[in-house]
């Protein structure tokens, strides 16, 4: 299974999946730092959302913060795609699974509960 870490590979995957890059509203000092592909997460810090949503990813140099507060150093594939599902979910569904107690990364466990006990 695929691990991503605080990198380009990860953030062009986010790009490619809706995200729009907000360092340099949120890090204006790591931005200006930005100039090609020199992004070294063990020096910056970079700042991305998902347009209509508050849902946010800070990668705080190595370390990844998730919406509803998920902090990792690394994601597999499944916690990447469940990322990803989560922001396209309506706002309301979003705060449905919030109030339940599942977070960003809980799509998968909520699919295997369901097929266990529809």
């Amino acid at each position: 299974m695929k691990i991503y870490d605080a990198s380009q590979e990860l953030i062009n995957i986010l790009i490619a999946n809706g995200f729009v890059e907000d360092t340099s509203r949120t890090y204006p000092e790591h931005a200006k730092r930005l100039v090609g592909d020199n992004y070294n997460p063990h020096g910056m810090k970079r700042h991305f959302s998902y347009p209509g949503t508050r849902e946010k990813v800070y990668f705080d140099y190595i370390n990844i913060i998730l919406p509803t507060g998920v902090q990792k150093y690394n994601m597999n594939n499944d916690d990447l795609k469940s990322l990803i599902a989560f922001c396209q979910l309506s706002s309301a569904d979003r705060s449905a699974l919030v109030e339940e107690r599942y977070n960003v990364l809980s799509i998968p466990q909520i699919i295997s509960d369901v097929v266990r006990e529809p």
